[in-house]
């Protein structure tokens, strides 16, 4: 085709210039080669409509090719069209001119190209030259400041060395001289102190000999007393361990020893029985009086004292108080005369307070002000269900200096409280670690908010009975990234969300209490899975948990170091779930499963074999005879509740009660299989037991009860309500029998009479008793 258009005339070329035939060309072929269409002769017709339609302006080589489709480069040269074409003026064979002018080229390009590598050469051979001449500088430097530096050393460690023992004979001299100064001093002190003692030690003995009415002519080396001022057991024991066992004692119980005989009465009048005084155990009896003489005896050395509940004290009572300069821990909860005028007497004595209760007392602002003002060093303080003080006291306290050091603090049921009040308190008081907010009904997030803004080291919060806490406040008290205790029930507004970042942000939390949260699911237990030190586990009533949350949480690292988990009416938990914690927990001493409804005998059993549980509860689940007996393979369970296990009968409780010998708390309320027989092997094997549970069991008798008090002589709480074949005759023997009574339900006791229950009330300190029909819903 070259060949044909080579000779073509100069118009024809023109024309095809003008009318860019090449370009069409080109474009036409662009798309054949990469469109690749099935009918070209269609597709070219289709493309030079378009070009007679749209002109040759918006000619380009890829035109006819899809966009997604088009190549980066021209697939026809244009060299190779203008020769197709024959559309060059000139011929494309290179002429001698050309051949001569490329050698030129090629020849001045070879002798540049040589003279820069000679110049390369040269200025390298120049480079390494006058770089060894510079590291030759550089070593005669060295070697000389390496010589200077050898001789200052040496001259160095002779200097230390002149100093060194210059040093050590002045201090020689200066202890030989300190040591003479300080025998002197020491051989006179002893001296003295020798006589002092020996005189104290003579008079002591003596006025003890002479309150005992013991002879003084007679000789008693040991100073406990001769004939009847002394008992068998305390002349053989030594002082300290009688001291040791009077310091289990309580007052009222010390008030009874120091009567028992003389020695007696010494070993209570001690000083190291009287550092801590708790009267609320006789809290009926407290009076101003009984106040100043206990205190005027043990003012100089007692340190913890306990007035909760204590309703018949004055003013009198309080100054007495003011004057014990030591006392560290006070207790005034719940005492009626406690107000401004009183506490301004306490803090005004005792300064050095560091743990003080006044929870529902009368106390306003002017309280928390002297609080702030005189109590530097307090560090706990409780102002539970104080309705009187506002958010200005709260100012106060944060003010002063009585909050500078405050960690722990309960608030519970101070809903006057509001958001200026929290504000105030974390302005000042920014160690607090712990914050108590029970019952705090109307709590919400802001209040907590403004809270942690400030004290960034919380590491127990607890906000029960605060239903309007949502994800907000949690997550703020996660930020703190100290968080290790978190007590939650009741809310309905919190979710899995503040749990994925406190799993993720507090990995020291090792006790949570999250009871009723009904929007918690197995999302929140594969949280907590990443705290390493989690050991109790409180989820009652969070129905969405279920075997799939209890196996993430047992399989992770806290897996074997949980202690306690309470799986409540966890309804969607079953015997899956006891699989993983029997493999897995082995330090679980404390398990909950109540009402589960989907656990079975097999699951019950394995509980048998997890030999770390101590305490279990398994009411209202499904266990009969063989669960129980399969219980009895842990010896050691202290504290087992079967309430409203229907399946249970004699022959299983004997099983349990022979090979469980060391059980102290049992409830059995409800199981109606029981009869006197199954009690009868309970009362001989278990004779450790001290809280019992018996309700609802209508097949007993008296005779349970016989047997009951005719061998658990440590049984303290024990409850007969709904067991209507128990008579008078049954009361007889627990007053006989059961010396340690101290709560005793005989609810819907029709066949217990109102004399026998008055008879109980005046030996057993709490008793309830009726004679109403059995309620249906009472079973």
């Amino acid at each position: 085709m070259a060949a044909s258009l080579k000779g073509i005339d100069p118009e024809l070329k023109k024309y095809l210039r003008i009318n860019r035939l090449p370009d069409v060309y080109e474009a036409l072929l662009t798309g054949l080669a990469v469109m690749c269409p099935d009918d070209p002769k269609a597709f070219i017709v289709k493309c030079l409509r378009h070009i007679q339609k749209y002109g040759l302006r918006c000619l380009q080589w890829d035109m006819f090719v899809e966009e997604e489709m088009r190549p980066r480069r021209r697939v026809i040269t244009e060299s190779n069209l203008d020769y197709i074409f024959n559309l060059d003026d000139y011929s494309l064979q290179p002429t001698p001119e050309m051949y001569a002018k490329a050698f030129s080229f090629y020849n001045s390009r070879l002798r540049s190209m040589c003279f820069h590598g000679w110049m390369q050469f040269h200025l390298v051979k120049k480079q390494k030259r006058m770089d060894m001449e510079r590291k030759w500088c550089e070593a005669v430097t060295h070697y000389a400041h390496r010589l200077m530096r050898l001789a200052l050393n040496e001259w160095t460690q002779w200097m230390n060395f002149r100093k060194g023992v210059q040093s050590m004979a002045y201090n020689k001299i200066q202890r030989v001289f300190f040591c003479a100064i300080a025998k002197v001093i020491f051989d006179n002190w002893h001296e003295e102190t020798t006589k002092a003692r020996r005189t104290r030690e003579y008079f002591e003995i003596n006025i003890r000999r002479l309150e005992r009415g013991e002879n003084m002519e007679e000789e008693d080396p040991t100073g406990r007393g001769l004939g009847d001022a002394r008992d068998d057991i305390s002349a053989n024991m030594p002082r300290s361990v009688a001291l040791k066992i009077f310091s289990y004692v309580d007052i009222d119980d010390l008030a009874r020893c120091a009567q028992v005989c003389r020695s007696w009465k010494i070993l209570t009048q001690s000083h190291s029985l009287w550092t801590r005084l708790d009267l609320s155990i006789v809290r009926g009896s407290v009076t101003d009086h009984v106040v100043k003489t206990l205190l005027t005896k043990c003012r100089p050395y007692i340190v913890h004292l306990n007035l909760r509940g204590c309703l018949r004290l004055s003013r009198a009572a309080f100054v007495t108080i003011s004057e014990c300069r030591n006392l560290q821990d006070l207790n005034l909860s719940e005492c009626s005369a406690v107000n401004d005028s009183s506490m301004k007497l306490v803090c005004e004595g005792c300064t050095i307070l560091l743990y003080l209760n006044i929870s529902h007392t009368n106390i306003t602002d002017a309280t928390l002000r002297l609080i702030s003002k005189s109590m530097e060093n307090l560090q706990y303080l409780s102002l539970a269900f104080c309705k009187r003080f506002t958010d200005k006291g709260l100012q106060y306290l944060a003010m002063g200096k009585g909050g500078a050091k405050l960690q722990w603090l309960d608030m519970s049921g101070c809903t006057q409280i509001s958001v200026i009040g929290f504000e105030n308190l974390a302005t000042g008081c920014t160690s607090l670690r712990s914050v108590i907010l029970n019952e705090f009904q109307n709590l919400s997030d802001d209040r907590i908010i403004a809270l942690t803004e400030t004290c960034k080291n919380l590491t127990y919060v607890s906000v029960l009975g605060s239903p309007y806490i949502s994800d907000e406040s949690l997550k703020k008290v996660a930020a703190t990234r100290k968080l290790r205790m978190l007590k939650i029930d009741s809310n309905q507004k919190i979710t899995d969300v503040s749990f994925k970042m406190i799993g993720r942000m507090c990995p020291d939390l090792y006790h949570l209490y999250l009871t009723d949260c009904q929007k918690i699911t197995d999302m929140t237990l594969k949280s907590l899975s990443s705290c390493k030190n989690l050991t109790v586990l409180n989820l009652a009533d969070c129905v969405r948990i279920s075997d799939n949350g209890v196996k993430s949480i047992v399989e992770s690292s806290c897996g074997p170091k949980l202690k306690e988990l309470n799986l409540t009416n966890c309804i969607r938990v079953g015997d899956i779930a006891l699989v993983h914690i029997h493999k897995r927990c082995m330090s679980l001493t404390y398990l909950s499963v109540c009402f589960c409804e989907h656990i079975s005998e097999a699951g019950i059993e394995l509980l048998g074999q997890t030999t770390s549980l101590v305490c279990l509860d398994i009411s209202g689940c499904r266990c009969a005879d063989q669960g129980l007996s399969a219980l009895g393979n842990n010896p050691r369970f202290r504290d087992v509740c079967l309430s409203d296990c229907n399946g249970i009968s004699d022959l299983g409780l004997q099983k349990f009660s022979q090979q469980c010998k060391d059980v102290e708390r049992l409830d059995l309320s409800f199981c109606q299989l029981v009869t006197d027989a199954a009690i009868k092997n309970l009362a001989f094997c278990c004779r450790m037991l001290t809280v019992l549970n018996l309700a609802g069991c209508k097949l007993l008798t008296d005779l349970s009860i016989q047997y009951l008090s005719g061998v658990c002589h440590y049984m303290t709480n024990l409850d007969l309500s709904g067991c209507v074949l128990i008579t008078d005759k049954a009361l007889r023997y627990l007053r006989k029998g059961c010396k340690k009574m101290k709560m005793l339900l005989l609810l819907y006791c029709k066949g217990i009479s109102k004399q026998a229950a008055q008879k109980c009330m005046r030996q057993i300190p709490f008793v309830q008793w009726n004679d109403d029909e059995v309620p249906a819903d009472f079973c």
